[in-house]
């Protein structure tokens, strides 16, 4: 973590001098330090701007995972109404988890990315093989600030709000294969709807030392002392649509495995502004930097998914494990963990 906030923090405050991005937009003001030569951090800003770039386009496809999270049930069928259940679950979209992968050469400073969604859910079953399920969260740093509060990194404001539906359709019912040991659980079909935004703000401050910076013609190690402040806002709307087998062995273990899809519209925004001296022990104060950066992706409209899970039954309360794979790019998935009391 610390790491991420260290790239984060640097990449903004030492964007765009006179050098043109092809990626959102970054600014570096360097008119309050006149004697320390750009050229001489050109190539430290150019290589955190392409760490920074990099790294961010993970992103939206782990908020895109995330969204499309909230509902893990191993019951073909909740069965008419008035059953129903009402538990919590947690979802994680984890995306470029191929840097794990040891056959696979890791690019340098390029890590995975991981975006939360944490829910209450409930549903209740309808008539003719239907049921609804719903998912709802709304947290705000007013309930509850997460405890981060160092120099280098203070949470200032935590918003997050996330909501869905999914409605199914059971079209094959249970069905006994081996009495008392082994059933098919059912098919079941379903489509929803997700929708999830917040934004986190983060401020604090940094020292960094920058090596070899040519200062009116010589060459020294200088200090900067940055004072930065960044905001990560996301927005996610998204439909689905899946199909899904299910098994039951003895009457403990539920195991589903199937397809879908996800089409998703939303972006991602990261900005950033800083501000610090930069100082050497002998020269002195070399002036003042001032940065700040934008950084916008958008997730891919299409994702294939492939779905399985495993769901223990313990009279009314209900565990379950679910992931989610995204097989258009192969190397993003969610993970899920919920349970649930089911009437």
């Amino acid at each position: 973590m610390k790491r991420i906030l260290q790239t984060v923090l640097l990449t903004a405050i030492f964007s765009f001098l006179p050098i043109t991005s092809a990626y959102p937009w970054l600014f570096v003001d360097m008119s309050q330090a006149p004697i320390v030569s750009p050229s001489g951090i050109a190539t430290t800003i150019a290589e955190l701007d392409n760490v920074m770039y990099k790294n961010f386009r993970n992103y939206p496809g782990a908020f895109a995972l995330a969204n499309v999270g909230g509902y893990p049930i191993g019951d073909a069928l909740i069965g008419d109404f008035p059953h129903m259940y009402f538990g919590v679950s947690f979802a994680l979209g984890c995306a470029n988890m191929k840097h794990y992968d040891e056959n696979i050469p890791r690019e340098k400073s390029i890590y995975p990315a991981f975006a939360p969604n944490p829910v209450l859910n409930f549903g209740f079953g309808l008539k003719g093989g239907f049921d609804l399920l719903f998912k709802l969260m709304i947290f705000t740093d007013a309930i509850y600030r997460p405890p981060l509060n160092q120099k280098s990194a203070k949470l200032s404001k935590f918003n997050f709000y996330s909501g869905g539906l999914k409605l199914r359709k059971n079209l094959i019912t249970k069905k006994e294969i081996l009495p008392n040991l082994l059933s098919f659980g059912g098919f079941t079909i379903a489509a929803g709807a997700n929708y999830m935004e917040g934004i986190i703000g983060i401020n604090g401050s940094y020292d960094y030392t920058l090596s070899g910076i040519n200062v009116s013609g010589g060459y020294y190690d200088v200090l900067f002392t940055a004072y930065y402040n960044f905001n990560l806002k996301w927005l996610m709307i998204g439909v689905n649509a899946e199909a899904v087998a299910y098994i039951s062995f003895l009457w403990i273990f539920d195991l589903y495995a199937g397809f879908g899809f996800a089409l998703t519209w939303g972006n991602l925004k990261l900005d950033g502004s800083g501000v610090g001296p930069i100082t050497n022990a002998v020269v002195g104060s070399l002036g003042y930097i001032n940065a700040r950066c934008e950084y916008e992706r958008k997730p891919k409209p299409f994702m294939g998914l492939f779905i399985a899970g495993l769901e223990i039954n313990i009279w009314v309360l209900k565990l379950t494990f679910e992931t989610n794979v995204n097989i258009t790019n192969g190397k993003d998935i969610s993970l899920q963990l919920g349970t649930r009391f089911q009437f």
